[in-house]
């Protein structure tokens, strides 16, 4: 392995482990008490991290720093993906099921004399 491919895979790591979080680059930033510019610049390959910095992010991210050495199996990326997709459609489902009742709740409030 090249230097330059570990920096790929951390990066690539928590970029996967930040998105599965439901964290943007700004959130993680703040979280892990370090400039937005620095975690885009993290992100996109400008900068490499310092020792300091991979901790804050993995305190951040609330897992071990050897988790971003560690390939992410590609069925882990699916089966997240196949999560937000069930869960986008629960909401949705959830959300049309609740207007109805609170209009059918709406119109029979009205129709009581």
């Amino acid at each position: 392995m090249t230097e330059d491919e570990l920096q790929t895979r951390v990066i690539e790591n928590i970029r996967t482990i930040r998105k599965q979080q439901g964290l943007s680059q700004e959130k993680l930033a703040d979280k892990a008490d370090i400039s937005r510019q620095m975690m885009n610049d993290i992100e996109g390959r400008r900068r490499w991290l310092t020792k300091a910095t991979l901790i804050k992010l993995c305190n951040a991210l609330a897992i071990d720093p050897h988790e971003l050495f560690v390939p992410i199996p590609k069925e882990n990326l699916d089966m997240q993906s196949a999560y937000e997709v069930i869960t986008q459609k629960v909401i949705s489902q959830v959300r049309v099921a609740l207007n109805e009742s609170l209009d059918n709740l709406t119109l029979s409030y009205k129709e009581k004399p």
